[in-house]
């Protein structure tokens, strides 16, 4: 009986322990102006949090895959590379995301991440309802320019109260060129309140060359 008590108290620890490593969701309406807003953001927990709608679904006709790659990471240790197997030609086929997101209307938010990819290739911003009637809240598209790690990001307004309910990711289905993301995060305010930034948010012009804006346009699913 003891031994069976003392197994189960420790396993209660390893769960709270290794959900506390996970992260948690920050309740709604509770967080700070540039606090994060996703868990495992530079993928140092692996895949935990994300997960990968694979365009093979529902006769798409697609395939993607997603992987942890320790190669040439931009923050950390590892970055998330997605292989691009078939492409459909129709970005939100395929998506890699977050559920569980929130968001208050009223607020500015902003999606900001580095990217590289194989060749250049579009993805867009993908921020919907997880579940029917799957209410589009924002899209844009974004173009990724190349091998090199790049910066970008797009801000917008919120029209919706939404408690953990929504995914967070990008729709991808519309090219088969591989690429990686790291660094990914999601936030109430501009770029520049970003408070999990390695360096500031640059304010000279010729220095946000480096970083590149998603021009916004909408896709549902």
């Amino acid at each position: 009986m003891t031994k069976s008590i003392m197994m189960s108290v420790f396993l209660l620890t390893l769960f709270v322990g290794l959900t506390a490593l996970a992260g948690t969701p920050i309740d709604w309406g509770k967080w700070k102006e540039g606090e994060l807003l996703l868990e495992n953001h530079s993928f140092e927990e692996d895949l935990a949090a994300w997960g990968l709608e694979d365009g093979a679904c529902c006769g798409r006709g697609g395939l993607y895959t997603m992987e942890i790659d320790k190669k040439n990471p931009q923050h950390g240790k590892q970055s998330l590379k997605v292989i691009g197997h078939k492409a459909t030609g129709t970005a939100w086929h395929a998506k890699v995301r977050q559920k569980d997101a929130s968001m208050k209307s009223g607020e500015t938010y902003t999606v900001i991440f580095w990217a590289r990819s194989e060749k250049p290739r579009e993805v867009q911003l993908s921020i919907q309802m997880q579940h029917d009637p799957w209410t589009f809240y924002q899209g844009g598209a974004i173009n990724l320019l190349g091998p090199e790690w790049m910066e970008y990001h797009i801000t917008f307004n919120s029209t919706a109260d939404v408690e953990r309910d929504m995914w967070v990711g990008l729709s991808i289905a519309q090219s088969d060129e591989d690429f990686w993301i790291d660094n990914f995060r999601y936030f109430e305010g501009e770029p520049e309140d970003d408070l999990n930034r390695d360096t500031p948010f640059p304010v000279d012009p010729k220095e946000k060359l480096a970083t590149q804006w998603g021009e916004i346009k909408s896709e549902r699913f």
